[in-house]
């Protein structure tokens, strides 16, 4: 039985990123170590290479793939990308993954070849790959995109506005099948590990939990824009490795986004169970910042939600309240003291925040 962790490694002055560590070693070293082929110069030293499991890859739709593969129980998963394009269209080393009931194992590692890769072939397994189509699909796509043109005005504007979606169903439709097909893969490592399967999704849901959190605390550096009610259900469908899915399912019922029905949803109820149960998991700092992003940075529909949903349901209960309050900046405590519990009738009895 081997050993699975991931560590926060330096990897220069402004640049750290998890790595994973099997029975103690880092994998760039294994994968040194046990390298049976030569492979092109830009693809090692391994440690320079991106995790393919960051949330900070170009497009959405990217991180949608991998985390989606993720759940397969048996799958081609990328491990390592070039760090200077964060997509999957250069530097790809991938380990062929199998799973059982009690165990995962790791048992060989390949660089892809993009040669054969042909990107107009790509871009007919996006929306218009109708053979993969679910029910589902049908009944949202079935009358309208789905009856379009490659290339057409109405095709054009799909995608401009759904590219995460397009992107992942190519990555899944066209990117997922060429990994399958072993002229694709140069295998240059083999290793036989075997991974006790509770620890290794503990170690999997850790990952995601801990680039959400740093995906929260620096959502300033890369959105300067006011938030609208599309851009904060963005932020809200990447906090769960459902929220993709999530998202598509509240549109499907109605018809639209409903603000305030699906931040409570998302991360309001969430969060006060957490806090009722006194869970003080990396969540609930999660959800605490996320409702702290809303209020600074969205638009007046966004902060109405802030205040009228959020705020309100958390000061319902008392213990809930000021476990809250432990988790938010003295600023946006300020607003809630000084403003809110003045202005909003509804929480006129609410202790202010300690």
């Amino acid at each position: 039985m081997n050993r699975i962790a991931i560590q926060k490694i330096c990897k220069s002055v402004n640049w750290t990123d998890f790595e994973w560590f099997i029975d103690g070693v880092r994998l760039s070293e294994h994968l040194k170590q046990n390298k049976m082929k030569e492979l092109p110069a830009n693809t090692e030293p391994f440690d320079d290479l991106c995790p393919a499991w960051v949330k900070g890859l170009n497009y959405f739709g990217d991180v949608r793939f991998t985390w989606e593969l993720l759940t397969y129980e048996k799958a081609v998963l990328p491990i390592y990308l070039c760090p200077d394009d964060l997509d999957y269209s250069c530097i790809v080393i991938v380990v062929e993954v199998k799973k059982t009931k009690d165990f995962v194992y790791w048992e060989r590692f390949g660089l892809v070849n993009h040669r054969s890769y042909d990107f107009s072939e790509e871009a007919l397994h996006g929306i218009l790959c109708l053979e993969s189509y679910t029910d589902k699909d049908w009944e949202r796509y079935g009358d309208n995109i789905a009856i379009s043109e490659i290339n057409s005005e109405e095709w054009y504007q799909w995608i401009g506005e759904n590219w995460d979606e397009e992107l992942f169903r190519r990555r899944m439709n066209y990117t997922y099948s060429a990994y399958q097909k072993e002229e694709n893969i140069i295998w240059f490592a083999e290793v036989d590990w075997c991974f006790e399967r509770k620890v290794y999704e503990d170690m999997v849901q850790y990952y995601w939990e801990q680039e959400t959190l740093e995906e929260v605390q620096n959502y300033h550096i890369y959105n300067k824009k006011q938030m609208s009610i599309k851009d904060c259900a963005h932020l809200i469908k990447k906090l769960k490795r459902t929220g993709s899915d999530d998202l598509i399912e509240h549109i499907d019922t109605y018809g639209e986004i409903l603000l305030h029905l699906y931040a409570s949803e998302q991360v309001g109820e969430p969060l006060v169970e957490l806090l009722k149960r006194n869970n003080l998991c990396d969540y609930v700092e999660i959800y605490c910042r996320s409702i702290e992003l809303m209020w600074r940075y969205g638009d007046d529909a966004v902060k109405n939600v802030v205040d009228v949903t959020l705020l309100e349901r958390l000061s319902d209960d008392e213990a809930v309240w000021c476990s809250f309050g432990q988790y938010i900046s003295d600023d946006f405590k300020r607003y809630i003291n000084e403003e809110l519990l003045k202005d909003n009738i509804a929480m006129f009895l609410v202790d202010k925040l300690p």
